[in-house]
């Protein structure tokens, strides 16, 4: 974008515009629009996905917690079963 801006602010102080130019640069601005749209549909997607990431993540370090529980209390039950 800055250097169609450049590029126009150039033209401006041409004293006879190139014809077409005028066209050319509106294209580009346009083919670029284009590829920053994509450009947020895929950091829109990519949010979406970091997101579900960091639920998952949460998810398994609950799962963890839960299996060291788990782990502790068999262990405890097993030192009763051997003293006994």
């Amino acid at each position: 974008f800055r250097e169609l801006i450049e590029i126009l602010a150039i033209s401006r102080n041409q004293k006879l515009p190139q014809p077409g130019e005028e066209s050319q640069i509106l294209e580009l601005l346009i083919q670029r629009d284009g590829e920053f749209q994509e450009l947020m549909k895929l950091a829109v997607d990519q949010g979406k996905i970091h997101h579900e990431m960091q639920l998952l993540e949460k998810v398994v370090e609950k799962r963890d917690n839960d299996i060291q529980q788990l782990q502790k209390q068999l262990k405890e039950a097993e030192h009763i079963l051997v003293s006994s």
